[in-house]
């Protein structure tokens, strides 16, 4: 099952399953929040292609790992959608960006051995990690704004034997990502209690540098892509060529 968070017309945002249907990809609306437990069909539909898409959870706190017990905390204003941006700072001379994989917190989660891990989570995304290249400490280079890109929905059925796929690089099977982020659920929840829409990230040793205005993609097989712009800060948006 795959759960969206959309908006349409530009009306506040609404979550939904993607399903398919002869062919095309239609949001099947939900009402109340599955981070709630209430939600149940609305009865709505809408092309895929007729909303846009956001960031599939809107997370309290966002862990991301380089390996077990090595992570740092990017607060909920890092987080962007799917064709969205990703900023350089004004006070960085560029961004590195790493994709990874998010896992999707459902329930709330305190002491979990990594056994009962799983049965804490929603299900896994794509996320594009951006660290700024700068001489400020880690925490700025780290958690600055609009510097997380999440999407394109959560698939709530993972398989460990996809790949994740970035740029040129070769295809890469998210088998040890995976056991890197339940392993790190669990030592997290030992100090912090996450919450459902918390997310705790596994990123890639593969990266891009970049230093001028560009795009950069990731993808999980069986799950979809995500697609960021990277800009400097304070540039117009409206004027860049996102497709």
């Amino acid at each position: 099952m795959r759960v969206a968070r959309f908006t349409k017309d530009e009306d506040l945002p609404e979550y939904g399953f993607v399903q398919e249907d002869k062919g095309k990809k239609i949001v099947a609306v939900l009402s109340g929040n599955p981070f709630a437990g209430d939600a149940a069909l609305s009865g709505q539909r809408f092309d895929l292609s007729d909303v846009r898409l956001l960031a599939p959870n809107f997370p309290l706190k966002i862990f991301c790992c380089d390996g077990f017990m090595d992570f740092y905390l990017k607060p909920a204003t890092c987080a962007v959608g799917p064709d969205d941006v990703l900023d350089i700072p004004d006070w960085s001379r560029g961004i590195e960006v790493r994709p990874g994989i998010g896992i999707i917190i459902a329930t709330s989660t305190r002491n979990c051995p990594v056994s009962d891990v799983e049965n804490h989570i929603l299900g896994i995304t794509c996320v594009l990690d951006s660290t700024a290249l700068s001489d400020r400490s880690h925490v700025c280079n780290t958690a600055f704004d609009d510097s997380l890109a999440i999407g394109p929905w959560i698939e709530t059925k993972i398989d460990p034997d996809t790949r994740l796929i970035f740029g040129q690089e070769r295809p890469e099977d998210i088998r040890e990502l995976l056991k890197c982020a339940l392993k790190n659920i669990s030592f997290i929840s030992s100090f912090s209690t996450l919450l459902p829409g918390d997310m705790v990230v596994a990123r890639s040793q593969n990266k891009q540098i970049f230093e001028l205005p560009d795009e950069v993609r990731a993808k999980i097989e069986n799950l979809g892509y995500i697609k960021a712009y990277v800009r400097k800060e304070g540039e117009d948006q409206t004027s860049l060529p996102l497709s």
